[in-house]
């Protein structure tokens, strides 16, 4: 939705399937790091960024190499490149990847869940302040949606058995008061009938 909103519609196809191709593999690779690696020491962080940026450095280096070697992409003079904003965005990539990876180990996870969220209306802020964009239904509605992503994040991690748990409470708690009024209300009635009983002797 993002990037419909920048105006990127059908001519961009491939542009749009490589956004949506990379936030899929970066919620994967959020998913398995917790998964395999889980509440992690800091020793442990520093090596698996280590050897992450390894592994990057040898099998995502040469993508660049393969594409302009077979002329998919065209390169002009090195000096034309601004290298100022690569090597800026390296730069802060990186110092995320070492503060949500370490910060995770040394503080609360919900206060890294909770910083990453406010970076969402953050960027949002700055885009209209700074760059002047206008907000469209459908960016609006893409970051509530990324926003409501992040919120989920925060969620416990046995928040589905926790929510059955308590459904299942209330669900037994109601069964137990329409048995308590059932026999209340029969326990009414059996005292009606008695005592009616009981009149009605005498006056037979």
């Amino acid at each position: 939705m993002m990037a419909y909103a920048d105006g990127f519609h059908g001519d961009s196809f491939v542009g749009v399937a490589l956004a949506v191709g990379s936030a899929s593999t970066s919620a994967l690779y959020k998913v398995l790091f917790k998964m395999f690696l889980g509440s992690a020491n800091l020793g442990e962080v520093a090596h698996f960024l280590s050897t992450m940026g390894f592994f990057n450095l040898i099998f995502i280096s040469c993508v660049p190499l393969i594409l302009y070697f077979t002329r998919v992409e065209h390169w002009g003079s090195l000096s034309s490149l601004p290298w100022g904003y690569m090597c800026g965005l390296a730069g802060l990539w990186l110092v995320f990847n070492i503060l949500v990876h370490v910060g995770v180990v040394l503080t609360y996870p919900i206060l890294i869940s909770i910083g990453t969220l406010l970076s969402v209306p953050g960027n949002a802020a700055v885009d209209v302040l700074k760059h002047e964009v206008i907000f469209s239904v459908v960016r609006l509605a893409a970051t509530c949606i990324i926003c409501l992503g992040f919120l989920l994040l925060l969620l416990p991690e046995e928040w589905d058995s926790v929510t059955l748990r308590f459904l299942s409470n209330i669900t037994d708690k109601k069964s137990e008061e329409n048995g308590e009024e059932l026999t209340e209300s029969s326990v009414n009635t059996r005292s009606r009938s008695r005592a009616n009983g009981a009149v009605s002797i005498p006056l037979a």
